[in-house]
């Protein structure tokens, strides 16, 4: 098709959706609104509806219902027709007001905003003398209408008007985007996506979601979105993992390419953000302040087969650079405690975790000159089991030579690593960090 026979087939749709209106001037009536909604199916954000009074003179082919028109020339039509029109008017009904009065009330509520502003701003003396409306009851606005089924596609003014409360409700839309990251507002424009499920489950229920809306997505998930405890940020101003909302916000918002998600466990966070996000992070004591909330028993039971249970943990001096290592082990129903302090800079960038590393290494040690071939280590820092596991990539020096040291290990010794949760009240988990610190204060 050329570009001459284009627009040839766009004055005829014009002239075919100009019918109602050109057979109500001649009827005597002047001043004509259409009115439209967009935004009532949507998961988040709220819904639009305009409303337009057109000259009579007004014609530009390619109006047509905005579902039918591409994002440029929706852009390009509506600036024309808020240009040209005699009046228009924008009503908005928010995500809490949908929530309380429901979808249909909160439609209508949007429609009389933007009919009121219509009123206001027509020439003194003149008022709405019929308004034209995609079936919806609009009676008690006093005005009269006439419900036109598929509206948008079928009369000109209320096409006109869909464009116009299209271009309005996505623009609103790309600023939530900004506002709250992670759902793709921007491109779904709030619509219920694969994108922006995965968003509400990483990151729950925002402010502008429609909570009527995500009843039965909630009662399909196997943990509310809205209870996440923790967010891992793996690109963002400073990646790590934080324990609310506004906290990860922080980090991403308005940040290139940033990556994140909430997790219900702390393991799943920690995976997620990966070992050299962890190692990168503060590792002191103090982070174990979010893994409170991590659901693990402190005391497994020793695993078939394994002739040992060994507690290892770490401390470090933040004045001296120094740090220590703790190991308590279990065997032949008595208490073996050891400790060892160390003076060389490799704690300067694992800190604790360096004591807690070098833990392992110890009660290992003990092990083979024992000649005890299978041991069950407990330690509370994730990446001791993850980088004997091969699970984490090591970056360090000290990670490095730990795994081949693991690595070379296991070709005579059966050697497991358990998770559990550090500073809980666990008997010998306190054990060897009161060894590791003890050992610390020594020098």
């Amino acid at each position: 098709m050329t570009k001459q026979e284009r627009e040839e087939k766009k004055k005829i749709r014009m002239q075919e959706l100009l019918q109602i209106e050109d057979e109500l001037r001649k009827s005597g009536v002047k001043i004509i609104a259409g009115i439209d909604e967009v935004g009532r199916g949507p998961l988040a954000g709220p819904v639009y509806a305009a409303c337009v009074v057109l000259p009579a003179d007004f014609r530009v082919p390619g109006v047509d219902d905005s579902k039918k028109v591409t994002e440029k020339q929706r852009d390009m039509l509506s600036q024309k027709i808020c240009e040209c029109a005699i009046a228009y008017g924008i009503g908005v009904a928010t995500a809490k007001e949908i929530d309380e009065i429901n979808i249909l009330n909160a439609t209508k509520l949007a429609m009389h905003r933007a009919i009121k502003e219509v009123q206001d701003k027509l020439p003194e003396g003149e008022k709405i003398e019929m308004l034209l409306v995609d079936a919806v009851d609009l009676e008690s606005e006093g005005i009269p209408q006439k419900p036109i089924i598929k509206g948008d596609a079928t009369c000109y003014s209320i096409a006109a008007a869909s464009i116009v409360a299209k271009v309005a409700r996505d623009s609103f839309m790309k600023e939530l985007d900004g506002e709250y990251p992670g759902y793709g507002f921007a491109s779904n424009k709030g619509y219920g996506t694969v994108a922006h499920y995965d968003g509400l489950r990483a990151l729950g229920i925002s402010p502008v979601h429609r909570k009527s809306f995500l009843k039965k997505f909630e009662a399909n998930e196997d943990s509310k979105v809205s209870k996440k405890k923790f967010y891992a940020v793996k690109v963002g101003r400073v990646p790590g993992i934080y324990g609310t909302w506004d906290e990860c916000k922080m980090q991403v918002e308005g940040y290139p390419n940033s990556e994140y998600k909430g997790f219900a466990r702390l393991s799943e966070a920690e995976s997620f953000v990966g070992p050299e996000v962890l190692e990168s992070m503060k590792l002191t004591s103090d982070i174990y302040a979010y893994e409170y909330a991590y659901e693990e028993k402190a005391s497994a039971p020793l695993e078939d087969g394994y002739a040992v249970k060994a507690y290892v943990d770490g401390s470090y001096d933040v004045a001296t650079g120094n740090y220590a290592s703790g190991a308590v082990i279990l065997v032949d129903g008595k208490t073996v405690e050891l400790s060892k302090l160390y003076t060389d800079d490799a704690g300067g960038k694992l800190r604790n975790v360096a004591g807690e590393i070098k833990g392992a290494e110890l009660a290992i040690e003990y092990c083979k000159k024992q000649g005890i071939d299978s041991v069950v280590i407990y330690h509370d820092y994730l990446g001791v089991g993850k980088w004997a596991d091969d699970e984490w990539k090591a970056n360090l020096d000290m990670t490095k030579a730990y795994k081949s040291y693991i690595r070379e290990c296991r070709k005579n010794m059966r050697i497991n690593f358990v998770k559990v949760k550090g500073h809980s009240g666990d008997k010998y988990n306190d054990m060897a960090d009161a060894l590791a610190k003890a050992a610390l204060n020594s020098k």
